[in-house]
């Protein structure tokens, strides 16, 4: 794979530290920068394991110093939230405040991993619809009612569905056709030509590039995008044109965020 295919895209999708079933070393800043060197990309939204696995709260300080440490890369840093609980989180609100202080890009929210109900965040979504933060989870922590949900009461905060898997173009064609907020990441994307197809529909603009570094093979995502069927500008469009919009991700004259 020649590097200038890939050239400018945003990984959408990174989680840094280490899965316990994992036989591969931790995704940290070096795994991550040389990701970036290989594949020529201008950044990318990266998410602590920490938060997902071990401690939800605690996790975010992880995901902001290693992004911090590659700012120059045009990586930035992805939060997660729970609901509020004494002695873990007393303000969704002034948490993300804090995160908009630090530079946070995106939040994120594992429901069925934390064992607890979407219903439970609706300050986070509301604080979140003020800032223009997208919110991304996995398809398999939430369910398409619950997500419609969402996008209903908060028709400005953008959606992202990461991890679909195979057989749910249909789930996922409802969700998008009926919720102009509702986006949809390339981690696990595995419907055969799917990007084609919902491009040809014209939602290419719902579609964003990630890997999933950490969790899964960034090379089937690198692959589905670059050699799909897609013309160039809409391989740009998802590869790096609409991480810019949701995460306003800045470019400087050298080309990097």
């Amino acid at each position: 794979m020649s590097d200038d295919v890939t050239s400018g895209w945003f990984d959408a999708r990174i989680v840094t530290g280490a899965h316990p079933a994992s036989l591969l070393p931790p995704t940290d800043r070096d795994a991550i920068a040389a990701h970036l060197d290989r594949h020529a990309m201008s950044g990318a939204l990266v998410s602590a394991m920490a938060s997902w696995l071990h401690d939800p709260i605690g996790g975010n300080a992880e995901a902001s110093a290693v992004a911090h440490s590659l700012a120059d890369r045009g990586v930035l840093p992805c939060w997660t939230a729970v609901p509020m609980t004494p002695g873990e989180l007393d303000s969704l609100t002034a948490l993300v405040d804090r995160a908009v202080d630090d530079g946070v890009a995106a939040f994120r929210i594992h429901p069925l991993s934390h064992g607890y109900s979407p219903a439970l965040l609706e300050e986070l979504y509301g604080a979140l619809e003020i800032h223009h933060l997208p919110l991304c989870v996995d398809a398999a922590e939430i369910t398409w009612p619950e997500l419609t949900a969402i996008a209903t009461r908060f028709p400005e905060l953008p959606l992202v569905v990461s991890n679909l898997g195979y057989r749910k173009l249909r789930e996922l064609w409802a969700a998008l056709s009926g919720h102009a907020n509702i986006h949809v990441d390339l981690v696990d994307f595995a419907a055969h030509q799917g990007v084609e197809w919902l491009a040809a529909h014209d939602l290419a603009d719902r579609l964003l590039f990630a890997t999933g570094l950490g969790v899964r093979d960034p090379g089937e995502s690198v692959v589905r995008l670059a050699w799909s069927g897609l013309d160039d500008a809409t391989v740009r469009l998802v590869g790096s044109g609409n991480a810019g919009r949701l995460f306003r991700v800045r470019r400087t004259a050298g080309g990097r965020s």
